[in-house]
């Protein structure tokens, strides 16, 4: 018997790429992810291989890439390994990576109060992605992908952040969405959204019910920095059956996010 069984918290996940996504953006994507997660340099052969490719075209994904300065070519070896633009970006997300490494274990600590999963989003660039994660032991444990980005009208992870943020900082972020309709409880409008992000404020937490992923029920609540604004959230992804029709163990859910999420945001303010 398998000890935990496993569901998508992402709703792109559906083996498909989405309509209207650029075929060339999506490979060049996928060589540069090849090379940065190889574990030594690789060779254009390497690439022709991997990606049944001719080599005039893998050659031009390569070169553009190293342009770009994504890339950096060995003039000897004429093997490609990871670029000064990516280790620029890496610094530019060094204080978001500290965030992950200083709060893992209240994230463990909170899926083990919980006994269910517990997520870190952070706020990087009007996005809200998905950090870090922790299982608990229960036997149904949700599978998150660290990276992803979170839709804002659909995730409970992003909803609280953006609910809490100053007004014009909301206003962008909400401005830029695509009302994708995920399941029949998607929020699809703007008013709607305007309406949950008000209701997240007065109760200090979001929810997402079944609204990206059908049979998902997730809740998050903000972490603040020293000035006040939500930099991040801690949430907690649980199967709807196990908190519909059991009101105290949603409480126990909220009051030990209430706690964390707490502790989290006090530490930032000192």
């Amino acid at each position: 018997m398998p000890k935990s069984a496993k569901a998508s918290a992402n709703p792109s996940e559906t083996g498909e790429a989405p309509s209207g996504h650029i075929q060339s953006l999506e490979k060049g994507l996928r060589i540069l992810d090849e090379i940065v997660s190889a574990p030594a340099p690789v060779k254009l052969a390497e690439i022709i291989k991997r990606f049944d490719m001719d080599k005039a075209s893998a050659f031009r994904f390569l070169q553009t890439l190293e342009y770009r300065g994504f890339l950096r070519k060995n003039a000897e070896t004429k093997e490609y390994e990871v670029g000064g633009r990516l280790y620029y970006w890496a610094s530019q997300l060094r204080q978001k990576t500290r965030i992950i490494d200083a709060y893992h274990g209240q994230l463990e600590r909170l899926a083990n109060l919980t006994q269910q999963t517990a997520h870190l989003g952070l706020l990087v660039n009007d996005r809200v992605l998905l950090a870090d994660f922790a299982h608990s032991n229960s036997i149904v444990s949700i599978q998150h992908s660290i990276g992803g980005v979170e839709p804002v009208h659909a995730s409970a992870a992003a909803k609280a952040i953006v609910a809490f943020l100053p007004r014009d900082k909301r206003d962008r972020m909400v401005e830029a969405i695509e009302f994708t309709k995920f399941t029949d409880r998607t929020i699809t409008t703007r008013a709607e959204l305007l309406m949950d992000f008000e209701m997240c404020r007065e109760r200090g937490y979001a929810v997402d019910a079944g609204e990206s992923y059908g049979g998902l029920h997730c809740v998050a609540r903000p972490i603040f920095d020293g000035q006040g604004e939500p930099v991040a959230s801690l949430g907690i992804s649980t199967v709807t059956a196990l908190v519909g029709s059991d009101s105290d163990h949603f409480r126990r859910i909220t009051s030990a996010l209430e706690l964390i999420a707490g502790e989290i945001s006090r530490d930032f303010a000192g």
